[in-house]
């Protein structure tokens, strides 16, 4: 779940970390040599590592051994669970690869073949697959089932120090001490394209989570951005002052993580190559740098035998009181929460001011806060549609009649001031309706200066009365939505259903009288 991080260190321990609060939660002990390398599995629940000839399988809850399996005369460096956690893949400078079952923490299969030492172990995304890279120049694909050699890649003249499959499992990159990437098909084994750039050996590779981007990182300090598909440079990333050991992609494939024995760790745009931040602390090399899910944490790894976590997340803005609604910004919606709860006492979002009871205080707090946004011109846009000027003139009425002459409030005033205004058609007007034309349904809008009973007359082409909407006594306001505009079924009085045709409509207001045409179309 991301919750978790651990680290081995040449103090002979493994630590876990609070990922939320970066606090230790755990030290474990038993090993009698340094921890070279430690790995998760994919539920979480347990650690790999390895150390003194052993690989040792801990209990992430408790910090409990749970197991020990008896490694190789020499030891191992790299180690790596299968996706679905059942099996534990290690590679070992004896030249080995070993698969271990590891509910049981038995060996159950020794792959050989390699005739030096294995640097690196990479499972397939499927799982059915092993790509291992060695000291003796060459790849190698295993089955993982069977545990027989599928093929050899050959083509790197020197220490193959990474593997890396493809998101769909289809290729593999390869990063060498020859200073070359080599991409190859994994169905047939056969070498797809070789990449050149470095100036020095490549240390590690990874793809892009869209597999679009293959990124490789050397010894000549730079990091290089290929696409995959033409196997052409996009970027070369330069900052790091000494080899860069380490890459990763945030899960979203915006952002790239590079780690360095410069002791620093750099975060770089993905699309622009332009250097986001330089992440400082280690006091020596960094040999590790890995995202956690959610993208907001980077944690890493390095030679002083420590591993930090870092939040990388935006600071989240402290939450305004008057975002009553909790939505990020202080708009009209916050000022209809706090009227809804007039008269309330207690804990309650819309007790803006703290004083234990929602009023027109707590509203008029809101108000004021309109103006301390950014989006304050946009507010009034985004009114809902049953909010009235009468609701804001009542309002306005009753903050008015408290008489505070304090600056904060008498902003939240003059903000009512202009809502009401708005709010406020100067003119009544009669639109047209929507849609036109229609078939079998229309809206017909409308915005009143004054209060008036309000009446819709529905004609046909000879004058004759089809249908009244009597539609009572309308405040001061504007009525174009569906939930406040004058609704027409096509029916007439009597309720049937009119023919297809031109129509006209009235509207009655007090003294204002207005004329429209409309079509049915059917």
């Amino acid at each position: 779940d991301g919750k978790t991080l651990a680290s081995g260190s040449w103090d002979r321990t493994i630590r876990l970390w609070d990922a939320d609060t970066g606090t230790l939660k755990n030290t474990i002990t038993g090993h009698t040599h340094s921890v070279w390398s430690v790995a998760f599995s994919p539920d979480g629940n347990t650690i790999a590592s390895e150390s003194d000839h052993t690989i040792r399988l801990w209990d992430v809850a408790t910090g409990t051994l749970k197991n020990t399996l008896t490694g190789p005369p020499l030891s191992v460096y790299s180690i790596a669970f299968s996706p679905d956690g059942k099996t534990l893949a290690s590679g070992s400078w004896d030249r080995t690869i070993r698969l271990w079952d590891v509910a049981t923490g038995t060996l159950e299969n020794t792959l050989t073949g390699h005739t030096d030492a294995v640097l690196s172990v990479a499972f397939s995304p499927d799982g059915n697959t092993i790509a291992t890279g060695s000291r003796d120049n060459t790849i190698r694909l295993w089955d993982v089932d069977t545990g027989t050699l599928e093929s050899t890649l050959t083509a790197h003249t020197d220490v193959v120090k990474s593997v890396a499959f493809s998101p769909d499992g289809n290729t593999l990159a390869t990063g060498s001490r020859d200073t070359t990437v080599r991409l190859w098909d994994v169905a047939t084994g056969t070498l797809k394209s070789t990449i050149t750039g470095h100036t020095d050996g490549v240390d590690t590779v990874a793809f892009s989570p869209d597999g679009n981007t293959l990124t490789s990182a050397s010894a000549d300090d730079t990091i290089r951005l290929w696409d995959v598909a033409t196997s052409t440079l996009k970027n070369t990333l330069t900052g790091h002052t000494s080899s860069v050991t380490s890459v990763a992609f945030s899960p979203d494939g915006n952002t790239l993580a590079t780690g360095s024995y410069d002791d620093t760790i750099r975060l770089w745009d993905v699309d622009t190559g332009t250097l986001k931040n330089t992440i400082t602390g280690h006091t020596l090399a960094v040999f590790s740098v890995a995202f956690s899910p959610d993208g907001k944490t980077i944690t890493s790894g390095g030679a002083d035998g420590t591993v930090h976590l870092w939040d990388i997340a935006p600071a989240e803005p402290p939450r305004l009181a008057a975002d009553v609604n909790a939505d990020g910004t202080v708009n009209i919606q916050d000022l209809v929460q706090v009227a809804a709860n007039f008269g309330e006492t207690g804990e309650n979002s819309a007790d803006v001011n703290g004083d234990g009871q929602v009023n027109i205080q707590d509203l008029v707090q809101v108000a004021a806060a309109f103006g301390e946004t950014a989006a304050a011109p946009a507010v009034y846009a985004t009114a809902p549609e049953h909010l009235t000027a009468t609701e804001v003139k009542q309002w306005l009425h009753a903050a008015q009649n408290e008489n505070l002459t304090d600056p904060t409030f008498q902003r939240g005033v003059e903000v009512l001031k202009h809502l009401l205004t708005l709010l406020t058609p100067k003119e009544t007007v009669l639109l047209a309706n929507y849609p036109n034309p229609f078939n079998p349904e229309t809206w017909i809008p409308y915005q009143l200066a004054e209060p008036a009973e309000v009446t819709i007359r529905i004609y046909a082409v000879d004058g004759s009365l089809v249908r009244m909407l009597s539609l009572g006594h309308q405040a001061t306001g504007s009525y174009q939505t569906r939930t406040r505009a004058a609704h027409w079924d096509g029916r007439n009085n009597f309720g049937e259903p009119v023919a297809s045709g031109v129509y006209f409509y009235t509207l009655t207001a007090g003294d204002f009288t207005s004329t429209r045409k409309m079509l049915i179309r059917k």
